[in-house]
């Protein structure tokens, strides 16, 4: 084995570029400039945006009903408050997640609780849920985070034996199913962000945009008068008292709603959801299969009824230190790193010990909001959650590719086990 890079030896992964694939640019432009032509930035009753929403329906979401939004965050806000969610209530969501999933519960008043991780598949521990619920918890956001699906089966069966809703937040998951299904069609609403561009983004990425989706019609009407002033036909479809007399001059409280020329985007995107979804997992069981004799990563697991899809922000996997003589993970990334061959590292912190979450904070200048110790806001200890505090600094990410050069997925295995063989010169 060659000297490592990172001391002055020559990198194992040599590539200016590492994806191939390109969107369908002159589809995109030419969807843009329809709206364009015919000023039809905010028609949500265009031909593209219902085709989009039918579309959406079908392939991801598998709900009866689908909104698209300004972005992944209204989505969740708009789902939250379709459920009930309100002042003093608590909701459950694992630590190791994104401040947007439980985020917005707190703008309506709520506080999160944080729950532990399964320390093999980073998703939420549903047998940590019954040390977190109390008489105040209303809600569980499940997210399915890097494309990584939730054991929905015992979240569910808690959720219903304890009269709570169940928000998916289904960012980073696009495409993918539990026992079949397509997550955000499992619990009462589902949440998907589009935000980016593709490749990159998320995996129907509109630059920025979302889409809430629900079975429940009475989540629906409540999405619909939150969030989507002017829609088309919303005076026909708002049908419940009182949430009906908002639509006799076509008002709602905010106005969530997406530009056309974003759902223009992510038509294309979506269009090519399958075929990007499918080269992803293609790729990544190659790359696994190359690298299955290094022993300081291991790859996160799979529920059996869980079919992981989307992979935003790349694979996680596992860093065992005690692999390579307790060679930190930041120092065997640097190394990897230098031989070509990024391994991202764990993006998010446990929110338990993050701030404002660590210590509190008022949201308001007179001290008032969900999360301040004057309202009786108590952090969670430090030590409170075992797997999320062992699993969490180790955690490292492989990239997703949909059309990678020939030979890249070889050299950048190669870089990998190049540093794990050498690994001695780094201690």
């Amino acid at each position: 084995m060659s000297k490592l890079a990172l001391l002055g030896g020559e990198p194992a992964c040599k590539f200016d570029r590492r994806e191939l694939w390109e969107p369908d640019r002159e589809r995109e432009l030419a969807l843009c400039e329809q709206i364009i032509r015919e000023r039809a930035f905010s028609d949500t009753g265009h031909p593209i945006a219902l085709q989009f929403e039918r579309n959406f329906k079908e392939k991801v979401a598998g709900t009866e009903y689908v909104l698209p939004q300004n972005n992944g965050t209204s989505t969740l806000l708009a789902a939250y408050f379709a459920v009930g969610i309100g002042p003093g209530d608590e909701i459950i969501t694992p630590t190791y997640n994104w401040l947007c999933s439980f985020g917005p519960a707190t703008l309506l008043g709520a506080r999160p609780v944080f729950c532990d991780i399964d320390a093999d598949t980073l998703c939420l521990d549903a047998a940590d849920l019954p040390r977190r619920v109390s008489e105040r918890t209303k809600a569980i956001c499940v997210p399915h985070l890097f494309g990584a699906v939730c054991d929905m089966d015992p979240i569910m069966a808690f959720a219903r034996e304890h009269d709570l809703k169940v928000v998916e937040d289904c960012s980073h998951s696009h495409g993918a199913r539990y026992d079949g299904k397509l997550i955000g069609s499992i619990g009462d609403v589902g949440c998907f962000s589009m935000q980016g561009g593709t490749p990159g983004g998320k995996p129907v990425a509109a630059g920025e945009g979302g889409v809430v989706a629900t079975n429940n019609r009475h989540y629906y009407e409540r999405i619909l008068a939150l969030g989507h002033l002017n829609r088309y036909n919303i005076q026909q479809e708002l049908t419940e008292e009182p949430l009906n007399r908002l639509t006799r001059a076509g008002w709602a409280m905010v106005k969530f709603r997406p530009t056309n020329l974003s759902l223009c985007i992510a038509t294309v995107a979506l269009s090519a959801l399958e075929y990007r979804n499918r080269r992803v997992q293609e790729n990544y069981d190659e790359l696994l299969d190359l690298i299955s004799d290094v022993a300081c990563l291991q790859p996160i697991k799979e529920y059996p009824k869980a079919q992981n899809c989307g992979y935003y922000g790349s694979m996680r996997v596992i860093y065992r230190p005690d692999a390579l003589s307790g060679l930190p993970a930041e120092r065997f990334q640097e190394a990897v790193a230098a031989e070509g061959a990024n391994l991202r590292g764990r993006t998010y912190d446990g929110y338990h010990i993050t701030p404002p979450f660590d210590t509190g904070m008022a949201y308001y200048d007179d001290g008032r909001g969900p999360v301040s110790p004057s309202e009786g806001y108590v952090p969670q200890p430090r030590g409170d959650l075992p797997n999320a505090a062992k699993v969490i600094p180790n955690i490292l990410a492989l990239p997703t590719m949909i059309d990678p050069p020939e030979g890249y997925v070889e050299a950048f295995a190669a870089a990998i086990q190049k540093v794990e063989a050498s690994h001695g010169d780094l201690l």
